[in-house]
C-alpha cells in the first residue's frame, strides 16, 4: 500500500474540481488538482508523493482520461479510479480493460466517494502483496533453476515409487541425456545396474518409512561406463502438511578423490610387500620357498587377487609356473598340473617383460568386448622380471580385478620388487656355494 495519502484529481471544469478537492480534503486527503489529461501525466511523473488518482474521463480538447490513465500506468504502477457522469455498458467496458479499481458515478454523494477511495487503497495493497509475492516466487524458482542448471552436482527429486519428478542437468548429462525433464518417470534400473540400483533404492524407501536422513559414499555401478563414486546425501521430501512424499538428495562425484586414496593406499601396500620380502631374504634358503614366500606376501600383504612366478625355460621359449597364490581358496587352480603349466612367450607381457627387463604392465582386452586372456575376472597384471647370474630368468605375474589398476607411477616400486628376488636368488646361490666349499675343505 502507497505510504502516502495524496490524491491526484484530473478534473478539467475548475468549478467541479474545486467542489470536489474541499470534499476530499474534508474526508483526511491532501490533493493536487490537474486540468487535462496532460498536466496528469506530467504530474504522475514529477510527483512522487501521488498515491492514488481520481481520473475523470471525459477531459475536453485533450486527450481523455482513459488514454492520460495509460500513459501514467506504463510508468508507475498506481490505483487510478475514474469519474464519469455516464453509467452506460460502453463506459464501463472502455475503464474496465484499463484498471481494476472501478468507476464512481459524479454526484453519488461523500459516502460513495469515501469508500471508493478506501476500497481502491485496499485493492492495491493486496494487489501489491500478490505481486511481491508473485515476484519473490519467481525469483526463488529463478535461483532454483540456476541451481540445478549450473551445480556440478547432481540434484534429484523422486516420488514413492523411486521414479524421478526433477532432476538437474547434471544428473541427466551423466546419463547422456541432454534434457533434465526425459529423466521424469524413470528410477535408477533405468541406468545403474541391478546391485546399485537396488541399493539405492532400499535407502530411498527406509528414508520414506522412517523420515530419516542417508549419507553415505557410494559406489555406482553402470554396465557401459567405468565405476563412478560419490558422496550422497538423501532426505525426506515433505508437502505442505508434513507427509513424506518422497525423497530428495545430491550426490558429488568423488571419484578422482578414492583413486587418490586408492593410489596411497596401493603404494602403502607396496611398501609393505617390499618390507616383508626384504625380510624374508634374510631367513629363506631355498629358491622354492622363496618363490612360495614372495607369492604368498603379494597376495597377503600386497592384496593382488592372484601371483605366480615362473621360471624361463630356454630351450623351447616358455614360461614354467613354479609357485602360485591366490586370495580365495576355492580360487587355487585344482591340480599342481596346471600351476606347473608352461606359457609361451611369443607376444606377450611375458616374453616382453623377460627381453627388456622391465616391468610390463597389461589391461585385458575383455572390457573393450574382445576376448579375455588373463582369465576368469582378471582385468590388469604387472609383469615383474628378476634374473640370476646376470641375466633374466623368470617373472613374477600379480593381477587384479580392476581394469587399469597398475600405473606407470609406481613402476619403480614393481621393479624393485624384482630386484629383491634377483638379490635373494644371489644370495642363495653365494650360501649354497658357500656351504659346499666348506664341505670340501671338511672332507680333504
Amino acid at each position: 500500500m502507497p505510504q502516502s495519502k495524496k490524491l491526484l484529481l484530473v478534473e478539467d471544469e475548475g468549478i467541479i474540481a474545486l467542489a470536489e478537492a474541499n470534499t476530499i480534503r474534508r474526508l483526511g486527503y491532501e490533493v493536487t488538482i490537474a486540468s487535462s489529461g496532460e498536466n496528469a501525466i506530467r504530474l504522475a511523473h514529477e510527483d512522487a508523493s501521488i498515491g492514488l488518482i481520481l481520473m475523470d474521463i471525459d477531459l475536453g480538447r485533450g486527450i481523455d482520461g482513459t488514454v492520460a490513465a495509460k500513459a501514467i500506468l506504463a510508468e508507475r504502477n498506481l490505483p487510478i479510479v475514474f469519474l464519469t457522469s455516464h453509467s452506460e455498458r460502453e463506459m464501463v467496458e472502455k475503464v474496465r480493460g484499463i484498471t481494476r479499481y472501478g468507476y464512481i458515478i459524479k454526484n453519488s454523494g461523500d459516502f460513495v466517494l469515501q469508500s471508493s477511495i478506501e476500497m481502491a487503497f485496499e485493492l492495491f495493497e493486496s494487489f501489491e502483496k500478490a505481486r511481491e509475492k508473485d515476484e519473490a516466487l519467481l525469483k526463488e524458482q529463478y535461483l532454483l533453476q540456476a541451481l540445478l542448471e549450473n551445480v556440478p552436482d547432481y540434484i534429484y527429486f523422486k516420488d514413492r515409487q523411486s521414479r524421478f519428478i526433477r532432476a538437474n542437468r547434471a544428473l541427466a548429462l551423466s546419463f547422456g541425456i541432454s534434457d533434465p525433464t526425459s529423466l521424469i518417470g524413470k528410477t535408477d534400473f533405468d541406468f545403474f545396474t541391478e546391485e546399485h540400483a537396488r541399493q539405492a533404492y532400499e535407502d530411498e524407501q527406509a528414508i520414506i518409512r522412517t523420515g530419516r536422513m542417508v549419507m553415505k559414499e557410494e559406489k555406482e555401478t553402470r554396465n557401459d561406463r567405468p565405476d563412478a563414486w560419490v558422496l550422497t546425501i538423501k532426505l525426506p521430501l515433505l508437502d505442505k502438511q508434513g507427509d513424506i512424499v518422497g525423497t530428495c538428495g545430491i550426490s558429488r562425484d568423488i571419484t578422482e578423490r578414492k583413486h587418490a586414496e586408492e593410489r596411497i593406499e596401493f603404494k602403502d601396500r607396496l611398501y609393505a610387500t617390499l618390507s616383508r620380502i626384504n625380510r624374508t631374504i634374510v631367513t629363506v634358503k631355498e629358491r622354492a620357498d622363496l618363490f612360495a614366500r614372495v607369492c604368498e606376501i603379494a597376495v597377503d600383504t600386497g592384496q593382488f587377487r592372484m601371483a605366480w612366478i615362473g621360471i624361463l625355460n630356454e630351450a623351447d621359449q616358455t614360461i614354467v609356473r613354479v609357485a602360485q597364490k591366490t586370495r580365495q581358496e576355492h580360487d587355487a587352480l585344482e591340480s599342481r598340473s596346471e600351476v606347473l603349466s608352461s606359457i609361451p612367450l611369443a607376444n606377450s607381457p611375458i616374453g616382453a617383460a623377460i627381453s627388456r627387463g622391465k616391468v610390463v604392465l597389461y589391461e585385458d582386452p575383455a572390457d573393450h568386448g574382445r576376448k579375455p586372456t588373463l582369465g576368469g575376472d582378471l582385468r590388469s597384471s604387472a609383469v615383474i622380471p628378476f634374473g640370476a647370474h646376470g641375466r633374466n630368468i623368470g617373472v613374477l605375474s600379480i593381477f587384479t580385478t580392476e581394469s587399469g589398476f597398475f600405473s606407470p607411477e609406481e613402476r619403480d616400486l614393481l621393479e624393485e620388487i624384482g630386484f629383491d628376488i634377483s638379490l635373494a636368488l644371489e644370495k642363495i646361490k653365494l650360501e649354497k656355494e658357500g656351504g659346499q666349499q666348506m664341505k670340501r675343505r671338511s672332507t680333504d
